[in-house]
């Protein structure tokens, strides 16, 4: 067995391995690689284990060089679940033992490892010196469901069901409408700023459907009242599962239920594609309000870690908006491990 760097020629046999893992990602697919590297400016360096001519095992990894240092994730951006997907522990330990030579290499500032919800823990030999953590929750599709809508409806809260229907009394009607990213761009804006958050870039909303194909890659659902959209969601899909990616509300709609009414759309057309799992993504442990929206919606939880190697211990004396205007897009160290640091998220996940 040997460990290699993946050649943009093996994306076909890439693929294949990942579609032997029940837990690969969108995030590790190829079409997300190419586009973070559009976005951020960062530079792949994907990991795969051989034997006998076949890839055995995978770690992806991107990487940016900074000033003070190269800083690897696995994966950048907003929290995007990568890490090991192996068939063999012999094939964990090979790539384990790769990743610790670049983690620990000298132009190394920092790297991460950010796991994965849907797949065996992290090998126990990487390297790490600051854990962090995150909920992952999954709410399980009723794919091959006669009627999936029906029978996610059972499954919600209560409290999901009555807003589903209050939004269909009131008139909203959801469609997937790809020509309205500038729509969502503005409402993400508004929602996320309102909240001191940091928003996903003009680049991301200009460059994601450069990338991926509307109705196969992607859906943009738009929640419409009286013909003007109101809500609207980004949502992804790779393999078996869904991903609830960037929602937006109207603030003067918030009221109507609409974004309950397009979830439950995205999630039984989800259903009807042949989607085991709908993915909301990680959340804070302090984020409660968050969890109990997602809980609500059928979703169980998973935990999962963020492994991170530093090379220079005063890293951790930095200032957090130092550190996100170091590596823009890129997960340097946690928030919680900086000296004196308050409460600081921005930029730490979806």
């Amino acid at each position: 067995m040997k460990v290699e760097v993946l050649a943009p020629a093996a994306d076909d046999a890439y693929e294949r391995h990942l579609a032997r893992h029940e837990g690969a990602l969108f995030y590790q697919s190829p079409r997300y690689r190419d586009f973070l590297g559009a976005l951020l400016g960062c530079r792949a360096h994907y990991l795969a284990a051989v034997k006998d001519g076949e890839i055995v095992g995978s770690l992806p990894l991107q990487y940016l060089d900074t000033p003070e240092g190269r800083v690897y994730n696995s994966l950048p951006y907003y929290g995007s679940n990568g890490g090991v997907l192996a068939d063999a522990p012999e094939a964990r330990a090979a790539l384990a033992a790769e990743y610790n030579a670049l983690a620990r290499a000298p132009g190394t500032l920092s790297a991460t490892i950010v796991g994965n919800p849907l797949s065996a823990p992290h090998p126990a030999e990487i390297v790490r010196d600051v854990t962090d953590y995150r909920i992952g929750q999954l709410t399980a599709l009723p794919m091959g469901a006669e009627d999936p809508w029906s029978a996610l409806m059972a499954a919600v809260d209560p409290s999901a069901r009555r807003n589903v229907r209050k939004a269909m009394g009131e008139g909203i009607t959801v469609e997937a409408d790809p020509s309205q990213t500038d729509v969502l761009r503005r409402m993400h804006h508004e929602n996320i700023t309102a909240v001191g958050g940091a928003p996903k870039s003009e680049r991301f909303f200009a460059l994601y459907p450069r990338h991926f194909r509307a109705g196969s890659d992607y859906e943009l659902w738009v929640a419409r009242r009286e013909g003007v959209v109101v809500a609207a969601l980004l949502a992804f899909y790779w393999g078996r599962t869904a991903e609830y990616f960037t929602p937006a509300t109207d603030a003067g709609h918030r009221s109507s239920q609409a974004m309950p009414l397009i979830v439950m759309t995205a999630m039984a057309d989800a259903a009807r594609r042949g989607c085991r799992w709908w993915n909301w993504g990680g959340t804070w442990q302090s984020q409660a309000g968050v969890h109990r929206f997602k809980r609500k919606w059928a979703a169980v939880d998973r935990r999962y870690e963020y492994l991170t190697a530093l090379n220079d211990p005063s890293i951790l004396e930095r200032d957090p908006a130092a550190l996100l205007a170091l590596a823009p897009g890129f997960f340097v160290v946690p928030f919680h491990a900086l000296t004196g640091a308050g409460p600081v998220h921005a930029g730490e996940s979806r």
